[in-house]
């Protein structure tokens, strides 16, 4: 709303806006004032306002604005690969974190004991035979070994994803909350 200022007798100029017309005002020196009508009000000197988008502007630069965006870039990037990490993406067939096994060692040996006992006495001798002819096969790696190896990958790529996120989070928030350029 535009302010003016009202001249006193005094010499001092008090400030008054549009919605103060034909209303009284009390000046520092005691004398009464009478503020003029709405026509009259604005035929008074207007009151040089430090316009705020001028402020600000020079408050918030491009390279602000610039490390803002960046910041905020950096945040979605990191929150999509930590949601990838952990969730997967089933529609390609990528598995995430959530989804895989964890199989130890322990509980595959556990597994292939079960299956062992589980086995009626023609089906252990057939896989005895089976074995004593054809041999173990080639050496391969174990599945619980190829398990815990994606699931390291998949937790560093979670990581690497949280890290992301609180570090654009930071910057997001340090763009905003830092240190003003001093206004002119």
């Amino acid at each position: 709303m535009s302010k003016y200022l009202l001249p006193c007798e005094c010499g001092k100029r008090i400030t008054v806006d549009l919605s103060q017309a034909g209303q009284q005002i009390a000046c520092e020196c005691g004398q009464l004032l009478e503020i003029p009508t709405l026509r009259g009000v604005r035929e008074l000197e207007p009151v040089q306002q430090t316009t705020s988008s001028a402020r600000q502007s020079a408050e918030w630069d491009s390279s602000r604005g610039m490390v803002f965006a960046g910041s905020l870039i950096l945040f979605v990037i990191g929150a999509a690969v930590s949601y990838f990490a952990y969730a997967g993406f089933s529609r390609f067939g990528y598995a995430g974190l959530r989804d895989a096994p964890n199989i130890t060692h322990e509980v595959e040996r556990e597994s292939f004991d079960k299956a062992i006992d589980d086995m009626s006495l023609d089906e252990t001798y057939e896989a005895w035979r089976a074995i004593r002819e054809h041999g173990l096969g080639p050496r391969g790696q174990n599945v619980y070994v190829n398990i815990r190896s994606f699931r390291a990958g998949q937790q560093r790529l979670l990581t690497i994803g949280i890290v992301l996120c609180v570090v654009g989070m930071l910057g997001a928030i340090g763009s905003t909350l830092g240190r003003r350029k001093p206004s002119a």
